[in-house]
Order: C-alpha cells, then sequence, then structure tokens
C-alpha cells in the first residue's frame, strides 16, 4: 500500500524538546533509524526530524500552528529507498495513530481540509490509555 505524500497528525507530548518528542515518537513506532535535518521550510525552529521506515517515511517538526494545543506536526511520507530502516510501521493513519497513543502520547487527525482558513477544527483524537 503506498502512503499519501502529506499524511499530517498533531502531537501532543509530555517532552518539552522538539528533540525528545521525536524520540519518542520513533520510539514508540520502534524506530532506530533517523537524523536531524535543518530547513528554514520547517519554521519556527528551521529543524526537523526524520525517521525512516522500511515501507515510509516520518518527520517531526514543532508546529507553527496555534490553533491546536497540540506542539509538534508528524508527517507520514514515501520511504527513502538509500535510508530504509528494517522496520515497517503503519501507513494507515487511524492505526498509526492508535499506535503513537499506546506509546503515551495524544494525537490529533485533523480532517479534510485542515491547511484551509475555514476549516472547522473537526478531527479524531487518540489517547493511550492510562492504567
Amino acid at each position: 500500500m503506498e502512503t499519501a505524500m502529506h499524511d499530517v497528525m498533531f502531537v501532543h507530548s509530555p517532552l518539552p524538546e522538539l528533540q525528545e518528542a521525536a524520540f519518542a515518537i520513533f520510539e514508540a513506532l520502534g524506530l532506530d533509524v533517523f537524523e536531524e535535518r535543518e530547513s528554514s521550510n520547517y519554521p519556527p525552529e528551521n529543524r526537523y526530524f526524520i525517521g525512516y521506515a522500511a515501507n515510509a517515511s516520518l518527520k517531526v517538526c514543532r508546529s507553527d500552528d496555534d490553533r491546536l494545543p497540540h506542539p509538534y506536526w508528524v508527517i507520514l511520507g514515501q520511504s527513502v529507498v538509500h535510508r530504509a530502516g528494517l522496520m515497517s510501521i503503519p501507513t494507515d493513519v487511524p492505526i498509526l495513530a492508535a499506535v503513537l497513543a499506546g506509546g503515551g502520547l495524544e494525537v490529533f487527525v485533523p480532517s479534510k481540509g485542515w491547511s484551509k482558513t475555514d476549516w472547522n477544527g473537526s478531527g479524531d483524537v487518540y489517547r493511550g490509555q492510562i492504567d
């Protein structure tokens, strides 16, 4: 199954720093191949982390959107052949969100049209179970 180019989820992590949150996300998915990259396309920190799975890639960056209390974006993308990891991750967004929630993160999957100015804020929230 091919992934869409830009499936986006918003994540709230109890960890306040981008690097810590990215590592927690990668750990929840079992990804051990990842790197930090600099890019002015990812404000406000101008950097992001990318994890590599056998079947997909996953970017984590700080959100520049103040409409939601979820400070991180998680962007599911195509696999990167030259950096593919050994592990596969779910490419179905609801399943991926549920796995991340199981790792202690709160995940918000926005409805279609979330990037438009008239978006109504709707979507699905995934929360981990606290025992």
